[in-house]
């Protein structure tokens, strides 16, 4: 006998209600690749990235600046009402006597100097905006490069301990036909210890640098994080490509539209030096001839600056220009130093990962393999087995060292160019 238990109302309402907030929130969550490339990595992160929206903020807080600048002063407009024509005509009570109008007219051309300033300005913050993503390019390059290195090196902790156990399974036969002594068992049982030590280690250097990424990226734990291998950067473009870009650095076009901004803030506060006129509109009604009339007005006032209230701004606006130009030299100087210096760097890791790999890894390599072969057959003792295995070891962990630190400073470059990785990276 089956009991059927019957749903709360309160129940069903509540899952009628958030069925579409659930339905909603799958159709926004975006699907995650199977396989993350550094392109894709980058994407995540400058659709997520909080520095973005931050950026994005004072661009449009810098749009509204600009569509204020150019606002006319607002009119003034006046009623006067009193007892005057009460008391002239005898008839008492108050009365409506002046209606006026006053408006600012900014002739100076304060508003055009306004507006210049403020869509330097403008274009100022959207250059910080451009150096923004590159930055965040730079730094997911970091993590995800990091992330390639400790997958690469765990896996080749594996490897280390599979070999060292596979030469363990073998000495034990070797010890039970008499041919291995108790010295080289106790060898090849350290080798397998610290083959397990550097597993370890290499394990728990996987697991921070995945932590780190999957925070960056915003994924969650659950998720299953494949990347692209570590590969050689192949090849650099040449130099003239990196300083070709440096026309359009943000750094550098950001610095420029500041100074811009500094000048127009010059010709500002020279403008201010002669405050806008008025132009004042009245109407009134007063008791003239016996009677009363109404008559209109139209008059223009101007401040006359016999005292200069403006001189301490007009010098502060002067400085800062020199400012802006000095911190442009500045970044022009360090920039263009630091990409040179980049690309000698980055080329050196890139001829030095080639060197080592044909001159130290693939031997080592070779050597590893003819020593278990020699070892098996007895041809040579165990402290060259133990030698090839460490040797062959290190230069791979060192090999694939240098191609990271290639890659990063690939980034450092494109960073320092002004240049995007997503348009740019070029993967074996």
């Amino acid at each position: 006998m089956f009991s059927l238990v019957q749903p709360k109302p309160r129940s069903v309402l509540m899952a009628i209600l958030l069925l579409p907030i659930t339905v909603l929130a799958q159709q926004e969550e975006p699907s995650m690749p199977s396989l993350w490339t550094l392109e894709n990595s980058i994407q995540r992160v400058l659709d997520i990235a909080p520095e973005i929206k931050t950026a994005e903020a004072k661009v449009n807080a810098s749009q509204g600046a600009l569509q204020q600048a150019g606002a006319w002063p607002n009119p003034t407009f006046s009623v006067q009402r009193d007892d005057k024509l009460g008391i002239e005509d005898g008839s008492g009570g108050n009365d409506i006597t002046q209606y006026a109008f006053s408006q600012p007219l900014p002739l100076s051309g304060r508003l055009s100097h306004q507006k210049a300033m403020a869509r330097e300005t403008l274009k100022g913050a959207e250059a910080e905006r451009r150096y923004q993503r590159l930055a965040l390019e730079q730094q997911t390059a970091n993590r995800f490069r990091q992330l390639q290195l400790t997958t690469a090196a765990f896996d080749l902790a594996e490897q280390r301990l599979k070999l060292a156990d596979e030469l363990q399974a073998a000495s034990v036969r070797r010890e039970e036909a008499g041919e291995l002594s108790k010295l080289e068992r106790l060898r090849l049982g350290l080798v397998r210890e610290e083959a397990q030590q550097i597993l370890d280690n290499a394990e728990g250097e996987y697991n921070e640098a995945l932590s780190q990424y999957r925070a960056y990226l915003g994924l969650s734990s659950a998720l299953d994080v494949n990347l692209t291998p570590l590969t050689p950067l192949e090849s650099v473009p040449p130099l003239a490509t990196f300083e070709a870009s440096l026309a359009e650095q943000p750094l550098f076009v950001a610095a420029r539209h500041r100074i811009d901004a500094a000048r127009s803030k010059v010709k500002l506060a020279q403008a201010d030096r002669w405050p806008d006129p008025v132009l004042n509109v009245f109407q009134e009604e007063d008791f003239l001839d016996g009677r009363r009339q109404e008559f209109t007005g139209i008059g223009l006032s101007i401040t006359v600056p016999l005292w200069d209230r403006k001189s301490g701004q007009r010098s502060q606006s002067i400085a800062e220009v020199n400012g802006a130009q000095s911190e442009l030299y500045s970044l022009q100087r360090n920039i263009t130093s630091r990409v040179k210096q980049s690309y000698l760097h980055l080329n050196h890791l890139v001829q030095q990962g080639a060197h080592y790999r044909t001159h130290v890894f693939e031997p080592a390599r070779q050597v590893l393999d003819l020593t278990n072969k020699a070892y098996l057959s007895g041809e040579v003792e165990i402290l060259s087995l133990i030698d090839a295995n460490s040797t062959y070891f290190n230069a791979h962990t060192r090999y694939l060292e240098l191609l990271q630190l290639a890659w990063l400073e690939m980034a450092e470059l494109q960073l320092a160019a002004g240049q995007s990785t997503l348009n740019t990276e070029q993967v074996k």
